[in-house]
């Protein structure tokens, strides 16, 4: 990615524009229950069921209100936020020639973590939430200077 052109810069602010609306849903039945808007919160959890088992027992609350996906689900794309807001300051061209192999180390503490807890029986908040933080992070930054490098590349 280094040194991002005029393109790159805007491919970049739709890219984290979008990552934060798309978190930004993801607190938003808290929002909306707060100002009695309940159908617009059914709404946002009805578009993340898709994406997300939305366990009442495995999510964040605030307020007393479900987030509108689980504390895994949430983790990783907070997680995503970071990496694409970080990703500029530091990603260059040869971070792009180890991506797989960020992307599968990101994936070992997550894998250890889902692992322990199917085995065990036991949820680890905390390594779960790191975990997932971690893993969402990688790919955010993977992401990010994947579609920048591809848009950048096109003329």
């Amino acid at each position: 990615m280094g040194k991002l052109n005029r393109k790159g810069i805007k491919v970049y602010m739709i890219m984290l524009l979008c990552v934060i609306v798309f978190d930004f849903l993801i607190i938003s039945p808290v929002i909306f229950s707060n100002f009695g808007m309940n159908k617009f919160s059914e709404a946002v959890y009805l578009f993340f069921k898709p994406l997300c088992h939305q366990m009442d027992s495995r999510s964040f609350h605030i307020n007393g209100v479900k987030l509108a996906v689980c504390s895994r689900c949430s983790s990783i794309y907070l997680g995503v936020l970071f990496g694409v807001f970080i990703a500029p300051i530091v990603i260059n061209r040869k971070f792009l020639n180890k991506a797989n192999l960020l992307l599968v180390l990101a994936l070992i503490p997550s894998l250890f973590e889902f692992l322990y807890e199917r085995f065990f029986g036991v949820e680890v908040l905390t390594a779960k939430v790191l975990s997932s933080l971690w893993l969402g992070g990688i790919a955010g930054l993977i992401l990010t200077s994947q579609i920048i490098d591809m848009f950048s590349s096109q003329g």
